[in-house]
């Protein structure tokens, strides 16, 4: 039923991967790595759309949402004697808030989410984006994540993180307060690791474990399930020191 009424949703027949990390991280090339399996189109940066769309979802979760929808479901006279009076009436100052399925909604924003921003190419068979927002909002990270598992078919999380004093150091970063710096990096550390231990659908990666060698990569490939290519692992290592080397 789902899949006929949200198709895009459920187009990539292998699910969804998000790469969840901040900026510096070594983040473009755990997406260029996971390009490289046939059928995988997982997008660059997207501003933080989904964050945005999940505190959508979570704001009807609002008690004056759930109780209207709970109090649908009872006999009229059942009902409390306030909401006999005025619910389902333009009295209600919440008129049409009985009406509201949080989990349609969220299934169709999050089906125009992969239409409109993902837009995956034909034949994909994984989709999904890494983005370097994710923790501008810690506070919120776990329930994104758990939103995005709950109605994203099959996602799985990428959780990717780098020494907190070579972030500080590195691009834009290196112009903002090192301590500032080393603490937001470190309180997004602690929050990834921690929903990371919470979802079996998750892996965490260190940058500085990545560029030592292919056997990263390699545990990134089993924990997809898709055939680890040491050539294509070695190629995309070592362009991105070749990159280094040129821009440091």
């Amino acid at each position: 039923m789902d899949a006929s009424l949200y198709p895009d949703l459920h187009a990539p027949k292998d699910g969804y991967v998000f790469v969840v990390t901040y900026g510096r991280s070594g983040s473009t090339l755990m997406a260029n790595y996971l390009n490289s399996f046939p059928g995988y189109c997982i997008r660059g940066e997207n501003n933080n759309v989904l964050h945005h769309l999940c505190t959508a979802v979570r704001s009807l979760e609002n008690v004056n949402f759930t109780f209207r929808r709970q109090a649908k479901l009872k006999p009229f006279n059942e009902r409390q004697p306030g909401m006999q009076r005025i619910m389902e009436t333009p009295k209600d100052p919440w008129y049409g808030a009985e009406l509201v399925d949080p989990s349609n909604f969220a299934k169709a924003i999050f089906n125009d989410f992969v239409r409109e921003i993902l837009s995956p190419p034909p034949k994909t068979r994984v989709s999904g984006f890494k983005e370097i927002r994710w923790a501008n909002n810690v506070e919120q990270l776990e329930y994104n994540i758990n939103i995005l598992s709950r109605y994203f078919p099959k996602a799985r999380f990428v959780f990717q993180t780098r020494d907190a004093g070579a972030i500080s150091k590195s691009g834009w970063w290196k112009n903002r307060p090192k301590e500032a710096v080393e603490k937001y990096i470190k309180d997004a550390d602690a929050a990834f690791l921690a929903c990371a231990a919470k979802n079996d659908a998750s892996i965490h990666v260190r940058y500085e474990d990545i560029i030592e060698g292919d056997g990263t990569l390699k545990r990134v490939a089993d924990f997809l399930g898709e055939d680890f290519c040491a050539q294509a692992a070695h190629n995309i290592i070592n362009e991105r020191l070749s990159h280094l080397k040129k821009t440091g």
